[in-house]
């Protein structure tokens, strides 16, 4: 064998020894990832394309919902991955950490002895990720403020200055991007940052020269030979210093102080009055507005701003009068068409001194309502809670189908005679509910019970005119019944009359017997269901038809002591349970 021969023989020999290690090394790498390999600090070295997909999609599940916390400055925010629409592309960061199969000596090589980490393919939605960085802006947004100094009663309290915050929306856009999946750090956000113009020096200044000074003695207002004193831990809420480039600058809230000038400056003016509408004798009247003559509030503030730095004995400002016209002028008064009877209606109740006493001061807080074109009447808003301050006692009313006792009993007889006059004068019926268990003095279907806060009767005024409510009441004697009727004023529109069904869905009541010492009989009235119909029309002719359907219990047959046959329960024994509780059903008002 020649030499050459030989050479090549070693020369083939060693090129397949090449080739079968390359091979080998290709089979080992396949579509592997390099083994260093890290996505987010999940390893995925060595694995291929599909387990590598999995394992991030299950180490990755709970942070890729989950929000993004962010921060400007000291502040932090966050912001929904999916209102910004980003996700994660999968098959793009496995491809991007190195998987598939490749025959390029490089990749195999890198495939063996490579990896390190590699960041997460994002994508996201640009309307939604502009629409999420715009939003996070105004959250993030804030001028630079200047110190202050405000006062806790006559203490001032300095507020430090603050820098303000801009955010670069071009950049934030990139880093929400970078900043998911969510992390447990905070990601920082590009922020440009402002800086006040005052220092701590200014502060101390402004603390020294104005605020302690304006805080050393009351102020007195003069008006002539009459004067107002206010005392420092009454307007110090009301005063603000700011202090910027240097200066203090103050700033009185006088919206703020209003019910304070108005207590104080009582004996240096005269209120004006608004022009109303009240019935006299049986017609209505227009009662003229008054202007009245007040400290004039534009000239206030500056006066107590002036002497606030002065010493005691100089803490004094003259202040002017101004006329000040009426807010309801006698011509507004006149234009509501307040001039005949819409709508009335009257109901009588048996003798009770808790009757005359809470229908009679709910009649009272009701009459000379004035509802305006398009505003809304509200019997609780009007009358206001039944408490024995605002004048109520203890009166029946009906509590889960039984009659009970409670603060403003009765005041239900003054929302029905309500609620009927309004039905007539044909305004809109906005809440009206009827009592639970009927009861034969009201209308049948046609009545309105109320409780505080959750009952409440309300009427619309849509007549394109004023009303104005009034009531009559004349109280019980022991007798004779007692009456309340309530008239609608304005000007008429519809002529109203009314119909019903008749009775359906009979409910009979049950007899209970209650051996408590405290029980209350109760005669049983039967429940049904009625609808009420209410028929608008002119000059004779019908144009439109309402309807609502009450719905009534039945009202228990209360017979007070054991049940016949029964074995009554010895003094001191407990009673057995539902014979002494009152039932746990919504309250209505007050039925009788």
């Amino acid at each position: 064998m020649g030499k050459k021969q030989l050479a090549g023989i070693i020369a083939a020999a060693g090129f397949g020894v090449v080739v079968v290690g390359y091979g080998a090394a290709f089979a080992f790498a396949g579509d592997k990832i390099p083994g260093d390999t890290t996505v987010l600090g999940i390893p995925v070295g060595g694995m291929s394309e599909g387990d590598a997909k999995a394992k991030l999609e299950a180490g990755l599940k709970d942070r890729l919902a989950q929000p993004m916390p962010l921060k400007a400055g000291q502040s932090k925010f966050e912001v929904n991955p999916a209102d910004a629409g980003l996700s994660l592309n999968l098959a793009a960061t496995v491809n991007a950490a190195g998987a598939g199969r490749s025959l390029a000596p490089g990749r195999i090589w890198h495939a063996l002895t490579g990896g390190g980490a590699v960041d997460p393919v994002v994508t996201a939605d640009d309307a939604k990720l502009k629409a999420a960085v715009d939003k996070l802006a105004t959250q993030v947004n804030r001028p630079a403020t200047e110190g202050t100094i405000t006062f806790k009663e006559a203490t001032p309290v300095q507020h430090a200055p603050a820098e303000g915050l801009q955010l670069d929306n071009a950049k934030a856009a990139d880093a929400l991007v970078a900043a998911y999946p969510a992390g447990d750090t905070p990601a920082d956000l590009p922020v440009n940052v402002t800086k006040p113009q005052a220092g701590t020096d200014a502060m101390d200044k402004a603390l020294k020269d104005f605020a302690e000074p304006a805080m050393s003695g009351p102020v007195r207002l003069t008006v002539g030979n009459k004067s107002a004193e206010l005392q420092p831990k009454e307007f110090g809420p009301a005063l603000t210093v700011t202090v910027k480039d240097g200066n203090a600058t103050p700033a009185l809230n006088t919206k703020m102080l209003e019910p304070l000038f108005q207590a104080r400056f009582k004996t240096l003016e005269t209120l004006p009055k608004d022009a109303t509408v009240q019935i006299v004798g049986t017609t209505p009247k227009v009662v003229p507005a008054v202007d009245g003559i007040v400290v004039d509030r534009a000239k206030v503030g500056p006066a107590i701003l002036a002497v606030l730095p002065k010493p005691q004995g100089e803490r004094r400002a003259a202040v002017g009068l101004t006329h000040t016209k009426a807010k309801v002028t006698t011509e507004a008064a006149a234009a509501l068409g307040i001039k005949e009877v819409m709508g009335e209606f009257t109901t009588t109740f048996p003798h009770a001194p808790y009757r005359n006493v809470n229908i009679g001061t709910a009649a009272a807080k009701i009459n000379g309502t004035l509802v305006k074109p398009g505003d809304t009447f509200s019997l609780n808003k009007i009358v206001g809670e039944r408490t024995k301050e605002n004048g109520f006692t203890e009166g029946n009313i009906i509590s889960g189908g039984k009659f009970v006792l409670d603060l403003g009993g009765g005041v239900s007889q003054s929302a029905t005679t309500t609620f009927n006059a309004a039905f007539f004068a044909g305004l809109k019926d906005v809440e009206h509910k009827a009592h639970s268990v009927y009861i034969s003095r009201y209308p049948i279907g046609r009545e309105a019970t109320v409780a505080w806060p959750t009952v409440d009767l309300k009427f619309l005024n849509d007549s394109g005119h004023g009303v104005l409510v009034q009531t009559i009441f004349k109280a019980s004697t022991p007798g004779s019944a007692g009456s309340i009727t309530v008239k609608i004023w304005g000007t008429k529109v519809w002529d109203i009359t009314a119909g019903q069904s008749g009775k359906r869905n009979p409910r009979a009541p049950k007899v209970v017997y209650n051996a408590d010492a405290k029980c209350r009989p109760q005669a049983p009235t039967a429940g049904f269901d009625i609808t009420v119909f209410r028929y608008f029309a002119k000059n004779g002719v019908r144009q439109k038809t309402e309807s609502f359907t009450t719905k009534y219990n039945a009202a228990d047959d209360i017979r007070c002591g054991p049940k016949p046959g029964t074995t009554p329960t010895p003094p001191g024994t407990s009673t057995p349970p539902g014979l002494n509780k009152p039932s746990q059903g919504a309250t209505t008002r007050p039925p009788s």
